[in-house]
């Protein structure tokens, strides 16, 4: 999952140059094949440089009452909804009744392939309190139908939210299960860096 929604537009990339290069070792004589796999990689490397040289910045949207963020960057669209464990004593042993919600997600992941579960300690600076909890990842190409895809994914996320709440609440039945704030899955995704985006 993580070469996924890291590396897919590079494994692309690769696709291209090494179909071109195929091409150009079976069957050379071929000019109309050679010209369009060459314009084709030769838009897709300008698309990967436009990306660099532009500085897109991610569309953050934020669905309040259901507790879903989706990021819409300029290859995928990505959403992501996470649950907390509130009031966590100091000293605790969360990893036991982990495993009860890991086996609960792997049941549901693979009938529903291309989810990623993160477990997080969020531990602000200042005096703030520490976060402990569990976020769903689901993400896909965005092209073609960005706004589909969003959809298609938010029903998804809905229900790995569900099944994860649940099992959270199965395992940690001495502990209050929250909703996650909109910045706290931000820090999540950002690898606990303060997001500026509202």
């Amino acid at each position: 999952m993580k070469f996924y929604t890291i590396s897919m537009k590079w494994f692309f990339l690769s696709i291209f140059i090494a179909t071109f290069l195929l091409k150009i070792v079976i069957s050379p004589n071929d000019l109309a094949g050679l010209f369009l796999i060459g314009a084709g990689l030769l838009i897709y490397a300008a698309t990967l440089f436009f990306e660099f040289r532009s500085g897109y910045t991610p569309k953050i949207l934020w669905d309040e009452q259901r507790g879903i963020i989706a990021i819409i960057r300029l290859w995928q669209v990505e959403l992501c909804a996470a649950r907390i464990l509130g009031s966590v004593p100091l000293g605790i042993d969360l990893s036991h009744s982990a495993r009860k919600v890991l086996q609960a997600m792997h049941t549901r992941f693979e009938n529903e392939k291309g989810g990623t579960l993160v477990f997080f300690i969020n531990r602000p600076i200042g005096n703030e309190c520490t976060r402990v909890g569990m976020l769903v990842r689901r993400s896909v190409l965005r092209f073609p139908r960005a706004r589909s895809k969003i959809e298609q994914l938010s029903k998804m996320i809905l229900a790995d939210i569900m099944i994860l709440e649940s099992a959270m609440r199965a395992a940690y039945p001495h502990l209050p299960v929250e909703l996650a704030k909109k910045q706290d899955i931000l820090a999540v995704n950002t690898g606990g860096l303060e997001s500026s985006v509202s």
